[in-house]
């Protein structure tokens, strides 16, 4: 029944956010009035920059357990990994994800002073010691070329769509169809349900763009990992253990609309390529732990 505490525990999270960003919104609403689109849209960015702030220390925890992983040579690689690209942390965490699913992951989280390196134990359970390095190299990457500060102004662009849509959509359907709903003014509560649901319609629209703007960034990752770690048959392997959830080669239409991260089939193409022109290097003449 663990399922259940963490759906409870992710309503309440949903709910604490709801009840703080819905009565700002409305007040910027009737403060900004017409403008009130562009001012909200500024409110959620806010918002969404002080969520990727508190997320790894304060609710990340509420769904797995954080313990520091134990001292070794793994630890002091990838903390050796993290100082040589100035990331600033002093400890490596491990989270239980396999109370959940099977799925490796890791990530180097935080944002204005909360950095946090992780890997959950799915990783390491399934993980050689190079595959491990790999994927920490990749998620050290998105900190180092700053992808959150990226992604939060690309999408910032996209809530600003969103908001502008959601406006126009508003005026819109009160116009054809407010007199039936009672609902005539923006600022009108009663008009909340439609207001998340013309949101909820732009972002299903536009899935296409915010993933591609993850997926962009991921590949990024990819090549920065590739060159701080230098195990391309280890990220190849690691990768090939995600079609277990994830389709390897998918068709190019599917993997622009549905897939946020670049598919294996991509992921393992770049790694050969990576390693085709470095292949002369000493580093690369079959030293790679790879099962």
């Amino acid at each position: 029944m663990s399922w259940l505490g963490d759906f409870t525990k992710a309503f309440a999270v949903s709910l604490i956010g709801a009840l703080i960003v819905v009565p700002v919104i409305y007040a910027v609403i009737r403060s900004a009035r017409e403008r009130w689109w562009l001012w909200g849209a500024a409110v959620a960015i806010l918002f969404a920059a002080i969520y990727l702030a508190i997320a790894p220390v304060f609710i990340a925890p509420l769904f797995n357990h954080y313990t520091a992983l134990p001292e070794g040579p793994l630890k002091k690689e990838i903390l050796s990994l993290a100082r040589a690209n100035d990331i600033p942390a002093d400890n490596v965490w491990t989270f239980d994800a396999s109370r959940q699913s099977n799925r490796i992951s890791a990530n180097v989280s935080g944002f204005m002073g909360t950095t946090r390196i992780s890997l959950n134990d799915n990783l390491l359970k399934q993980g050689s010691h190079d595959e491990i390095l790999a994927v920490m190299g990749h998620e050290m990457g998105h900190y180092v070329m700053d992808h959150v500060t990226k992604g939060l102004l690309l999408t910032g662009l996209v809530i600003i769509a969103a908001f502008a849509f959601t406006h126009w959509g508003f005026l819109f359907a009160t116009g054809w169809l407010g007199g039936n709903w009672h609902v005539r003014r923006i600022d009108d509560i009663a008009g909340l349900p439609l207001l998340a649901a013309l949101m909820s319609l732009f972002f299903f629209l536009a899935t296409p763009l915010t993933n591609s703007i993850t997926r962009s960034m991921e590949h990024e990752a990819d090549i920065f990992g590739v060159d701080a770690v230098r195990k391309p048959d280890a990220f190849a392997t690691v990768t090939l253990k995600l079609s277990t959830y994830r389709k390897l080669e998918p068709g190019p239409l599917e993997e622009i609309v549905f897939y946020d991260h670049p598919s294996g089939k991509s992921r393992i193409h770049s790694m050969m390529v990576w390693k085709k022109e470095h292949i002369g290097d000493v580093d690369m003449r079959g030293t790679e732990d790879v099962p």
